[in-house]
């Protein structure tokens, strides 16, 4: 399994929601909460990648024969995959808003 740079992806996603804010400049997503948006998307990016890498090294060091449990193994698997398909899915809806945003006539 790969891993993917968490910042380069919420500096691009940071950069589009720029674009796409109003004249006044405030954000939505930003008020009444602790983080933005962007934040929020960030963490849950790290998150997805750090069980990922998890996986991967819990996958290494059962081929390598340095641990000998599977069924953790399976576990982190299970969970990286859960977690990218739900990464998947967010960003797979955040697409559509976007695309039907820019199908609006104003």
């Amino acid at each position: 399994m790969s891993s993917f740079d968490a910042q380069a992806i919420s500096q691009r996603i940071a950069q589009e929601f720029t674009k796409v804010k109003g004249p006044t400049g405030a954000s939505g997503a930003a008020e009444g909460g602790t983080g933005s948006f962007v934040d929020v998307l960030e963490g849950y990016m790290r998150e997805s990648n750090d069980l990922q890498n998890k996986a991967d090294a819990a996958l290494g060091d059962l081929v390598a024969g340095k641990s000998d449990d599977v069924h953790q193994v399976m576990l982190a698997m299970a969970k990286a995959d859960v977690s990218f398909r739900m990464m998947v899915e967010v960003r797979n809806k955040l697409v559509e808003a976007y695309q039907e945003v820019m199908r609006m006539q104003v």
